[in-house]
C-alpha cells in the first residue's frame, strides 16, 4: 500500500527496494502435484507422437519396398552414421515409444498422483520426480532415435539403447523409486493400499529386467543369447511394469469413479499374489530356442496360461465395485475408460494362454499374430487405463473444472475402434500367414493375402492416432477453457478419504 501511494506522488523518488518482493520460482517446480502434472502431459504427448509413428508402421507394412530407405549422417565425436527406414525398425521404434514414452510416463503419473491420496502424505518430493521425468524423457527420445541406427542399437522385442541412455533411463526410475519409497516411509498407514504394491513390484521388476537386457553387449553375447535375453526382459518388462501399472491404476481409479468401495480387498491382494508369481514365470515362454530347455520353455507357458487367474479375477472385482452405478459406462468418462481397459485384458489375456499352447505356437509363431496381442495388451489393456487416470487426474492437478465433451467421446470411440480393428487385423492375418506358409504357398501369394489384413491394421492404426490426438488437444483445451476449480491438496486428510 505504501509503495503505491508513493508511485502515485512521485514516481521519480520510488526505488528499486521499494518495490513488493516478486516471488521467486524454483527452477524444478515442487508444488503439490507438480510431478504428476508433468508426466501426465509428457505421456500424451508421447501417446500422440507413438501413434504417429505407429501409422508410419502400417504403412511400412502394405508398401515396404516404396517406403523403406537407409541414408547416412554425420553426427559429432561419433562420425557417420546410417540411418534406416525399414518395417522392422519402425515397428521397434513405435513399440519403444509406447511402452517407455506413454506408457512408463502415464504409469510415472499414476504412481505420483495416487501415492499421496491413499497414503495420507503428501508426496515425498515433487521436485526429485520432476527432475526424474525429464531424465526419463531425455532417454527415450534419445533411445527412440537410435533404434534407426541398427548400428548402435541392437536388435530385440524392446530394442535395448545405447549404454549411456541405459543409464539415463534407469537414473529417471530410480528417482521415481526413492520418492515412492520416502513417501510410503511417511505414510501413517503401515500397509498401503494394494494400488501401492502393483506400482512398487512393478517398478523393481521393470528396473531389474532392464539393467539385464543391457548385459548382452558389455558381455558380448552372440546374437542368439542376446535375443534370449532380450525377450525374457522385454517379457518381464510388459507384464509386471505394463501390466502391474494398469492393474494398480485401476483398482484405484473405479472406487474412487464409483464412490463405491472396493469389492473385495481379499480378492485384490490374491490378485497381487497371482500376478507377482506367474509373471516372473511367463517370462520364460519367451526363451523359444532349440538351445534353451524343453522343460523351461513349458514352464513359461503355463505361466503364461496361468496368467489369466489374476486377470479374471481383477474384471470381477472391478465390476463388483461398479454395482449400482452401472449407468456411468454409457457415457464418455473415467469408468468408461475402466471398463474398456478390462474387457481388453480378459480379451488378451485367453488370446494369450491360447497362443501359449505348442499347436498355437507353432503356427503363428514370429507372424502378425504376436503384434496383433501386443496391440490389444499395450494399446488396449494398459492404455484404456492410462486415458482412465486422465480422465480423472488430469481435471484435479491442473485445477479445471471439467466434464469432458465431444473430445473425450473422440478419445474413447477411436481409440477402441483402432485397437479392436488393428489387434483383430493382426491377429487373423497372423493365422492366415502361418497356414500358408505350413501348406508351402509362394511368397507373392502370401504376400497378396496378406495385404487385405495389412490394410485393416493400417486403418486401425490411423484411428488409434487420431484418438491420441484427440486426448492431447482435450487435455490443451481444459487448461485453456475451462474455468478454475478447487481441489483438496493430496496428501491432505480429505485426500486420503477420497475427496
Amino acid at each position: 500500500m505504501a509503495a503505491n501511494q508513493l508511485r502515485a506522488r512521485d514516481p521519480k523518488k520510488l526505488r528499486p527496494y521499494d518495490e513488493p518482493p516478486r516471488e521467486s520460482r524454483p527452477l524444478i517446480p515442487n508444488a503439490p502435484d507438480s510431478a504428476a502434472t508433468a508426466f501426465m502431459v509428457l505421456a500424451l504427448l508421447w501417446l500422440a507422437a507413438a501413434t504417429g509413428i505407429g501409422v508410419l508402421w502400417g504403412a511400412m507394412l502394405l508398401a515396404p519396398d516404396r517406403m523403406s530407405a537407409t541414408f547416412a549422417v554425420q553426427a559429432p565425436i561419433i562420425g557417420q552414421l546410417d540411418i534406416e527406414l525399414s518395417p522392422a525398425t519402425v515397428q521397434s521404434g513405435f513399440t519403444n515409444a509406447v511402452v517407455f514414452g506413454w506408457l512408463s510416463n502415464a504409469a510415472f503419473a499414476a504412481i505420483c498422483f495416487i501415492t499421496p491420496r491413499v497414503t495420507g502424505a503428501r508426496l515425498a518430493s515433487d521436485a526429485m520426480a520432476f527432475a526424474s521425468a525429464g531424465a526419463w524423457n531425455v532417454a527415450v527420445a534419445a533411445g527412440v532415435a537410435a533404434v534407426y541406427m541398427p548400428a548402435i542399437t541392437p536388435e530385440g522385442p524392446l530394442a535395448e539403447f545405447p549404454l549411456p541412455v541405459d543409464g539415463l533411463l534407469l537414473l529417471g526410475a530410480l528417482g521415481v523409486t526413492l520418492v515412492l519409497l520416502r513417501t510410503l516411509l511417511a505414510a501413517r498407514e503401515r500397509v498401503p493400499y494394494v494400488s501401492i504394491w502393483f506400482f512398487g513390484v512393478g517398478l523393481l521388476a521393470m528396473m531389474g529386467a532392464y539393467a539385464l537386457g543391457s548385459v548382452p553387449p558389455l558381455l558380448g553375447m552372440d546374437q542368439t543369447a542376446s535375443l534370449l535375453v532380450t525377450g525374457f526382459a522385454a517379457r518381464a518388462i510388459a507384464t509386471y511394469w505394463v501390466l502391474g501399472a494398469a492393474f494398480g491404476t485401476l483398482f484405484y481409479l473405479v472406487p474412487r469413479a464409483t464412490a463405491n468401495p472396493l469389492a473385495s480387498g481379499g480378492m485384490a491382494w490374491l490378485t497381487w499374489l497371482l500376478w507377482a508369481g506367474f509373471s516372473g514365470l511367463s517370462a520364460l515362454g519367451a526363451l523359444v530356442d532349440p538351445s534353451v530347455p524343453y522343460a523351461v520353455t513349458t514352464i513359461g507357458n503355463a505361466g503364461t496360461i496361468l496368467l489369466i487367474g489374476p486377470a479374471f479375477l481383477v474384471v470381477a472385482n472391478l465390476f463388483l465395485t461398479m454395482s449400482g452405478r452401472w449407468t456411468l459406462m454409457l457415457g464418455a468418462g473415467t469408468v468408461a475408460f475402466a471398463a474398456i481397459g478390462a474387457a481388453f485384458l480378459l480379451g488378451t489375456a485367453l488370446l494369450e494362454s491360447i497362443g501359449a499352447l505348442r499347436s498355437v505356437q507353432a503356427l503363428v509363431r514370429n507372424t502378425e499374430w504376436v503384434s496383433g496381442i501386443w496391440l490389444w495388451a499395450s494399446l488396449g489393456t494398459a492404455t484404456f487405463a492410462s486415458l482412465a487416470l486422465v480422465d480423472h487426474a488430469a481435471p484435479r492437478v491442473l485445477r479445471r473444472s471439467w466434464r469432458g465433451g465431444l473430445l473425450t467421446d473422440a478419445t474413447l470411440w477411436l481409440t477402441f475402434l483402432g485397437v479392436t480393428v488393428a489387434g483383430l487385423s493382426l491377429m487373423f492375418g497372423g493365422i492366415a500367414h502361418g497356414s500358408l506358409l505350413a501348406e508351402g504357398a509362394p511368397p507373392e501369394e502370401v504376400t497378396a493375402t496378406l495385404s487385405w489384413f495389412w490394410y485393416g491394421a493400417f486403418s486401425g492404426l490411423g484411428l488409434i492416432a487420431l484418438g491420441g490426438l484427440a486426448a492431447l488437444v482435450n487435455l490443451f483445451v481444459m487448461y485453456t477453457t475451462a474455468r478454475r476449480a478447487e481441489y483438496v491438496p493430496a496428501g491432505s486428510p480429505a485426500a486420503a478419504a477420497g475427496h
